[in-house]
């Protein structure tokens, strides 16, 4: 548990908790600005947090300066002592009992020491995400009322919802299914990005029925030409010069594609080969037309040119390679043609010809069916990952379904304690990646925080959740009886829970002897305030 905090910079130097229910206080008149909700943005710092520093509303960095916190958790009646700094909110110092610094690490590391010291053995998630969720602070993003669950505003639909199920280890089961999904999903974005750089054919589904006729009618007559080869009914000229005009349409579109790839390697070594320089002749020039221009201006202008041009020659000398290696590639491409319409205009015999005939009607059978091949696979892997994803949800519902249980059965005992069994509890209900906190037939303010509360309260029962902490802006809106109860409830609990509250006198007796019974911290106007002093005073400025 968290033993103490101090600060030289305090105005009571050292805090002392225990555990259970931990009160900071107010005056009797509700005075603000005098450090309570500070001291448990420190608390939220000292348990790995960064608000404290962080959040633009908060003033204390400008008016105090950077400052260290010390403080002290004793787990298994062992004391360990540790400081932080405001301006380095990534180390944490290891000390002895003086608070001498003996070593250091890191926040991370620090976060994954209170994680093991409080024993906690989640393996999805972090002790920030644990205890962050429930340190509700004013001036955090976590005290929306009717969404509890959310840490920000405007939270990624399923992250609340995926977080408390991390918190009741209920997401081990879907998390090896996002592993399994994250897979089938690269698998999917490998294949589409071998297809967008047209490694691996792409086709639609019309061109895959079209592929498949077009199949049926070649395989047909690679199967013909053996029998018409037995039979003698194979037209000798006719094959050659069907081959032929195949073979010479093709040349004439590869030497096209080649001219093509000759010109931008002429464009690029042109640009490659031009200086650019702006010559002494070109400023004479300009200057009889400008006589008013800047000189430095302009050389100053040539060198960003030049960096420029450094750039881009380059990039350009890179695009030349690039080009080279199609050119090559066209070449050995036409000169293949160029073979085979040698090879078959000089044909003298029956076999060659057939043989040429053959083996292009088994080439484009082979792309036609790699075509459609690519296709099948596309659509096995969209399938693949859809099924995951499938089974991914299925899963979390009933996880879901099972936690909206446990939840609401926690928070409807906790609330008949609160209203001896004569007030509707609040209600959680999960819908895919979205979820509703509500009190059915009641959306008065103070029955909002109030449910916020019992949800809290329910969490920090049923799970590892360390801690609690909860300002005075949650306990203000709540009635006095519900308050008293909410209080009996806090002192309760054999976990640290850390209050703001002020204005004593207008609550019940029992209220204030829990609420002075378990102070750590009281604090008031003229000089009593957290710092000692406060800075929104006209004769501070």
């Amino acid at each position: 548990m968290l033993y103490e905090i101090i600060c030289d910079r305090f105005k009571q130097k050292k805090i002392v908790f225990h555990t259970g229910l931990n009160t900071v206080l107010g005056d009797d008149v509700g005075s603000n600005s005098i450090g309570k909700t500070t001291f448990l943005m420190i608390i939220d710092f000292v348990f790995g947090g960064k608000d404290y520093v962080m959040l633009p509303s908060n003033d204390v960095q400008k008016n105090i300066g950077n400052h260290t916190i010390k403080f002290c958790f004793i787990f298994e009646s062992k004391k360990h002592f540790f400081s932080r700094t405001t301006d380095d909110l990534d180390t944490i110092y290891r000390c002895d009992e003086n608070y001498k610094s003996v070593s250091n690490f890191t926040l991370d590391d620090f976060c994954l020491f209170l994680k093991d010291k409080y024993r906690i053995s989640l393996n999805d998630i972090s002790f920030r995400s644990i205890v962050g969720h429930f340190s509700r602070v004013y001036g955090k993003d976590n005290l929306d009322e009717k969404h509890p669950l959310n840490i920000v505003k405007n939270e990624k639909a399923g992250e609340p919802t995926n977080t408390l199920l991390k918190l009741f280890d209920l997401y081990k089961f879907i998390a090896q299914l996002d592993v399994l999904l994250k897979e089938k999903s690269n698998e999917l974005s490998a294949y589409k990005n071998a297809q967008k750089y047209d490694y691996i054919s792409t086709i639609g589904a019309r061109k895959y029925k079209a592929n498949e006729k077009e199949l049926e009618n070649l395989i047909s007559e690679k199967e013909q030409i053996p029998t018409e080869l037995d039979n003698n009914l194979l037209d000798l000229d006719s094959i050659k010069t069907e081959e032929l005009l195949k073979l010479k349409a093709e040349l004439s579109k590869g030497k096209r594609n080649r001219s093509h790839l000759y010109a931008q390697l002429k464009n690029i070594e042109n640009n490659i080969s031009s200086s650019g320089v702006f010559n002494k002749q070109n400023i004479e020039e300009l200057f009889s037309f400008f006589p008013q221009a800047s000189v430095k201006k302009f050389s100053e202008i040539e060198i960003f040119h030049k960096e420029i041009r450094h750039v881009l020659k380059f990039e350009l000398n890179q695009k030349k390679t690039e080009l080279l290696e199609l050119v090559y590639i066209a070449d050995e491409y036409i000169s293949g043609l160029e073979k085979n319409i040698s090879e078959i205009s000089n044909c003298s015999n029956l076999s060659k010809a057939v043989l040429v005939r053959y083996s292009n009607l088994q080439k484009r059978i082979e792309n036609l069916q790699g075509e459609n091949k690519s296709f099948d696979k596309l659509n096995s892997l969209k399938k693949a990952k859809v099924e995951v994803n499938e089974r991914r949800d299925k899963m979390k519902k009933e996880q879901l379904v099972q936690l909206q249980s446990t939840i609401n059965g926690k928070m409807l005992e906790i609330n008949d304690f609160i209203y001896l069994g004569q007030k509707k509890p609040p209600v959680i209900s999960f819908a895919g990646n979205q979820y509703e906190f509500f009190t059915m037939d009641d959306t008065g303010t103070g029955t909002s925080y109030k449910s916020m509360i019992v949800y809290d309260l329910s969490i920090l029962k049923l799970t590892d959740l360390p801690m609690l902490i909860h300002d005075s802006v949650l306990l203000k809106q709540i009635s006095d009886v519900a308050i008293e109860k909410i209080l009996e409830l806090y002192s309760n609990v054999n976990k640290q829970i850390f209050i703001s509250l002020d204005k004593l006198p207008a609550y019940t007796k029992k209220s204030q002897e829990i609420l002075l019974t378990n102070r750590v911290l009281e604090l008031s106007t003229g000089g009593n305030e957290l710092f000692g002093r406060s800075w929104n005073d006209r004769e501070n400025e």
